[in-house]
């Protein structure tokens, strides 16, 4: 998967690893997501139900492999405090093209675990 970042992603801690969060949730690498995931998490895309629990978090997204990423452009990461938000565009190996954005609720202001998920996705191609 080619993965494009912002050229000012790498100037904050939390916006580093938010960007890795996006490129592993984008590669569909439950390894290294499921660490990051608190037990109760909980995953809304817009439209549908929200996904509840790390295991149905792991479920719901290990279900979304059979038509993984080719490219992935992260345009924005935005931080502060315990939030953060981060939009871009995926292309499938499909050809299909997706734009984002995800808005991250963390634990705390110092925790890496995510707490919530807020998705939203449209097809753009």
């Amino acid at each position: 998967m080619k993965v494009y970042l912002p050229k000012d992603c790498g100037n904050s801690p939390k916006r580093i690893l938010v960007s890795k969060l996006t490129e592993a949730f984008a590669a569909y690498d439950l390894e290294k997501i499921e660490p990051f995931l608190d037990e109760k998490v909980s995953w809304q895309l817009e439209g549908d139900e929200p996904i509840t629990g790390k295991a149905a978090f792991l479920e719901a997204l290990n279900g979304m492999k059979q038509n993984p990423t080719k490219e992935l452009h992260i345009s924005q990461v935005l931080t502060h405090g315990k939030e953060a938000a981060v939009r871009g565009r995926m292309t499938l190996s499909d050809g299909s093209v997706f734009s984002f954005a995800d808005f991250y609720v963390f634990k705390s202001a110092k925790s890496e675990l995510i707490a919530s998920i807020f998705s939203f996705v449209q097809q753009i191609k």
